[in-house]
């Protein structure tokens, strides 16, 4: 892609509320749920309309069931996808995704929030800014927040249309929003491949000692390719999450189709055996 197709954002959230404000106007938002819900919610209080489809029954996207209905629904405005999914972890091959957008981005523009993209090794990535640079109304949002690490500086990016950059731009608060500090500090990191390289691979470690930890106690986590990681539990979530928290560790609860998850974000190895040593604890 040009710079024409790029706008730098404080963190990606600016771009999500950005997106919600101007589509909202524009007609209704379809995605698959459970998924980041901060454009979702916006939408909603903005007295928009949300149009989901079912996820596959592993909480994946159903990109055949979206295709579906994006392509016979009157008055969409927009098709939002997060991938990889949060709180899921999981992902759309990206082969699959990128004839989605083929398909579906001529009739419905498609917005893909790939915030934990770095988390992918880069030959899994699915690289469709060259849809964009074909011509296709794809919008890719990205942050620095998650391997990155600059969740407090807030420095994101956007990639779409320079016709669509500037629909959206007015409701962002766009590159006056980024401090000169944090563009420095951003391309130093971005240009760190080795510190990437290091973060990646000792969060795939941690995560694979989560999963495999919480398999050995019974326990069924949803195949995760991000940060976290999603796994039903058998206490009601507030009661898990006061006595978690009663051990020490923070986590995040939800109940998903009346079922309640945990959802752990990846720390280090030794956090890792903390969370498992207080999670048996507390499940006994």
């Amino acid at each position: 892609v040009t710079d024409k197709n790029i706008l730098i954002t404080p963190g990606s959230s600016d771009v999500l509320m950005a997106a919600a404000a101007y589509f909202s106007q524009k007609g209704s938002i379809l995605t698959c749920r459970p998924t980041y819900d901060d454009l979702l919610e916006r939408t909603t209080n903005l007295k928009g309309q949300i149009l989901t489809v079912p996820s596959t029954p592993g909480l994946g996207y159903d990109l055949a069931a979206l295709k579906a209905k994006a392509l016979s629904t009157p008055g969409l405005s927009l098709v939002y996808i997060v991938n990889p999914n949060n709180p899921t972890g999981t992902i759309v091959p990206a082969a699959e995704l990128a004839q989605f957008c083929r398909d579906v981005a001529p009739t419905v523009p498609v917005f893909i929030d790939e915030a934990y993209i770095d988390f992918l090794e880069p030959a899994d990535r699915p690289m469709l800014g060259k849809l964009i640079a074909e011509g296709l109304d794809v919008i890719l949002a990205r942050t620095f927040s998650k391997i990155h690490g600059f969740a407090g500086l807030r420095l994101g990016y956007v990639m779409a249309q320079p016709k669509t950059l500037q629909l959206i731009k007015p409701f962002t608060n766009g590159e006056f929003a980024v401090s000169i500090t944090t563009l420095m500090a951003g391309i130093a990191s971005y240009q760190d491949q080795t510190w990437q390289t290091y973060c990646r691979t000792e969060n795939a470690k941690a995560r694979d000692y989560t999963t495999k930890a919480l398999q050995a106690l019974g326990y069924e986590p949803i195949m995760s390719y991000a940060n976290f990681v999603l796994f039903p539990i058998k206490m009601k979530t507030k009661t898990f999450e006061g006595q978690m928290f009663g051990q020490g560790v923070g986590i995040q609860t939800r109940d998903i189709d009346k079922q309640p998850y945990c959802r752990v974000s990846i720390g280090t190895q030794a956090e890792m055996e903390i969370f498992i040593d207080a999670f048996k604890k507390v499940v006994g």
